[in-house]
């Protein structure tokens, strides 16, 4: 099924030109592809869903306490995979005002730096925050993310899970290192 799109020339002359649907889809897609290639720490296809999974699977089987949206702050690999995923992620990059209507957000590789007061800021309001970077925690954030000998490890920030009453399942807990 094609879209028309339709440009008037000179006032009287009207071209309309058919765009396919897939067109923002296969752009969608190489701005993904091409933007995993230019990263600086790349990790394959696997690594990449596989975190996505995990992530997605922490945030929907936690009881959070505040409403709202799953959002992704910054660009990597697993927050492009993630917004793939899920349609209804809210990017809030760009709009960081936003993250009043976020319950969890996935902090992306890259975005630690000045991070620091948008973490309190999140804590503040008991927003779960997810990362996959090292140091995560020590800076505030609650929740790092990274692979273990044989499954996935969870770092936890035990203050800021306390503080915002966030509550993840038994198979889950088991997996938190600290």
């Amino acid at each position: 099924m094609e879209e028309p799109t339709s440009v008037r020339l000179f006032g009287s002359i009207k071209i309309t030109k058919m765009k396919p649907k897939w067109f923002k889809n296969t752009i969608a897609f190489l701005i993904f592809f091409f933007g995993l290639s230019a990263s600086s720490y790349s990790m394959d296809d696997a690594e990449v869903f596989a975190f996505t999974d995990f992530i997605g699977g922490l945030v929907k089987s936690s009881s959070i306490q505040k409403n709202g949206f799953f959002c992704v702050l910054g660009s990597d690999e697993i927050s492009s995979a993630l917004m793939i995923k899920d349609r209804k992620i809210l990017d809030i990059t760009k709009s960081l005002d936003k993250f009043n209507s976020c319950k969890a957000i996935y902090i992306a590789r890259g975005s630690e730096k000045s991070l620091k007061l948008e973490i309190a800021k999140f804590n503040n309001v008991k927003i779960m925050t997810i990362a996959v970077f090292d140091g995560f925690t020590e800076i505030g954030g609650m929740f790092q993310v990274q692979i273990g000998r044989r499954n996935f490890e969870i770092i936890s920030n035990p203050k800021v899970l306390k503080d915002s009453n966030v509550k993840i399942n038994s198979l889950l807990s088991s997996l938190i290192i600290n």
